[in-house]
């Protein structure tokens, strides 16, 4: 199992991050072979305010047109975090971000038995920006810390991180931080261990 060393900042925004300092976490497809068609980096932070994030998308192409909140931009492409702030791993939080503004949030009920309902988070109090580059797309932003069920910011939590890609083809391209080695992420035993720095 993988292992994400989440350093403190003391920034207030995004933006204020110093990123270059903070080491990124590398998708590669999600059948494990460890090829990537296109990259992505994930890089994560965290202080008192909740988790900072910021994903590196290389594109060729922006294959989506779903703006509105938590309109089902999984079926389209997206970057994804899935977090476990306790060791249950029947509930969890599910982001997705897509490269025009979309954006989703929602607690996920997994009975781990292959079934999933989603509990939505109904105002979007998630602070993101998406900018473009010569490479494709950044996506930053700041998860607040009210999200995670009144957890405290510490120890070791749970997490994955993952991006969904259309081919030419319309079929989906999956990578993966911790491979799930399945078309499925919602695979809580997969997930990776965050730490978070003291």
């Amino acid at each position: 199992m993988k292992s994400y060393f989440v350093k403190r900042t003391t920034a207030i925004f995004a933006e204020d991050v110093n990123w270059k300092q903070i080491e990124s976490l590398e998708l590669t497809s999600n059948n494990g072979d460890g090829s990537a068609i296109l990259w992505t980096k994930c890089y994560l932070a965290y202080n008192d305010k909740g988790i900072f994030f910021r994903f590196e998308i290389e594109d060729d192409k922006i294959n989506c047109v779903m703006k509105e909140y938590n309109s089902a931009i999984y079926n389209e492409e997206t970057v994804e975090l899935f977090i476990q702030p306790t060791q249950d791993k029947t509930q969890y939080l599910e982001f997705e971000w897509n490269g025009i503004g979309g954006v989703f949030c929602a607690k996920v009920n997994n009975n781990l038995e292959g079934q999933t309902t989603l509990d939505f988070t109904n105002e979007n109090i998630i602070d993101s920006k998406i900018y473009a580059t010569e490479y494709g797309w950044v996506v930053q932003g700041l998860l607040p810390a009210k999200l995670f069920f009144g957890e405290k910011l510490e120890g070791n939590w749970h997490f994955n991180a993952y991006r969904i890609k259309r081919a030419a083809d319309k079929s989906q391209i999956l990578l993966s931080y911790n491979n799930t080695i399945a078309e499925n992420f919602h695979l809580p035993d997969k997930f990776a261990v965050m730490e978070f720095e003291k």
